[in-house]
C-alpha cells in the first residue's frame, strides 16, 4: 500500500513539471529596489483525511511497530504545512544566494524536515541522529537524475554536499525503512517558500509585474493562480485546496 501511495505521488510531481513548469534556466540578476511582497495562506476545504499509521518493517525495535504519515500536517483551522509556493516563469530579480543552515536529518527513523526548499549552490547537510544504519538516495523526479546516495552507518555522522542543480527532489532511504521520504525544491532564483504550521508563506522583493503563483501539495495536487505585484505593495494571494 505503500509503495502505491508513493508512486502516486511522484506522479503528482511529474504532472506538476509537465503542466507548464520549467525551470528557468537563463535568470538575470538585477537591483530590486520597488519590490513587492507576496503573501498568503494555504488551506483546505472539506474534512482533513485521517492521518494514518505506516508500518515500519525494519529495526521496529528502535523505530517503533508504526508511524505517522507524513504528508497531511493540517491545522485545526485546516491550515496546510509543507505545501511549496513558487512564482513561476520569473526571468529577473534580486540574487539568488545560497541557504545557509540548510539540512536533512535521519531522526527517528524520519527525515527532518520533510518538505524543505533552498537555492541552487546551497550546501546540504546531511545528518544521522540514530544508532542504526539509513541509506538516503536522492534523485531529481523529472529524469530520476541521482543527486547523492549515501550510507550513514554512524549516529551522529555528518556529510555535506553542494546541490548544484535545480528542481525538485525525492529522498528515500534504500536500507528498508520505507516509511522515510522527503522533498526538496532547489531554486534557481530567490522566489519561493514553504508554507508553515499556520498555512502561511511570504515572498518578499518581487519585481513589479504579473506572474503565475503555483502551490504544490504532494497528495493533494497543485492549483495556480495569477498574482500582479505593484511597486513596494503587498498582495494577499491565498489557496484553498479541495479535501479529496
Amino acid at each position: 500500500m505503500l509503495k502505491r501511495i508513493i508512486v502516486l505521488n511522484l506522479l503528482l510531481m511529474v504532472c506538476f513539471f509537465l503542466k507548464g513548469y520549467a525551470v528557468v534556466e537563463a535568470y538575470e540578476v538585477i537591483e530590486v529596489a520597488d519590490g513587492g511582497k507576496i503573501t498568503g495562506v494555504v488551506t483546505l476545504k472539506g474534512k482533513a483525511p485521517e492521518v494514518k499509521m505506516l508500518d515500519v518493517t525494519k529495526n521496529s525495535g528502535f523505530c517503533g511497530k508504526n508511524t505517522p504519515d507524513p504528508r497531511f500536517e493540517i491545522s485545526g483551522s485546516n491550515e496546510i504545512k509543507n505545501v511549496v509556493v513558487i512564482l513561476e516563469g520569473i526571468e529577473k530579480g534580486r540574487k539568488a544566494a545560497p541557504v545557509k543552515g540548510a539540512v536533512l536529518d535521519n531522526a527517528d527513523c524520519v527525515f527532518v524536515p520533510h518538505v524543505q526548499a533552498f537555492t541552487k549552490g546551497t550546501t546540504l547537510t546531511i545528518i544521522n541522529s540514530d544508532p542504526i544504519l539509513h541509506n538516503m538516495h536522492a534523485y531529481f523526479i523529472r529524469g530520476r537524475r541521482m543527486v547523492f546516495n549515501l550510507a550513514l552507518p554512524t549516529k551522529g555522522q555528518k556529510i555535506r554536499r553542494r546541490i548544484k542543480k535545480s528542481g525538485m527532489l525525492f529522498i528515500r532511504c534504500d536500507t528498508g525503512h520505507s516509511q522515510m521520504s522527503a522533498f526538496m525544491y532547489i531554486s534557481e532564483n530567490p522566489y519561493y517558500a514553504v508554507t508553515d504550521k499556520s498555512g502561511k508563506f511570504e515572498i518578499a522583493d518581487v519585481p513589479p509585474g504579473t506572474y503565475t503563483l503555483k502551490a504544490w501539495h504532494e497528495a493533494l495536487g497543485t492549483m495556480e493562480q495569477k498574482v500582479t505585484v505593484a511597486p513596494q505593495k503587498e498582495v494577499r494571494s491565498d489557496f484553498n485546496f479541495i479535501s479529496q
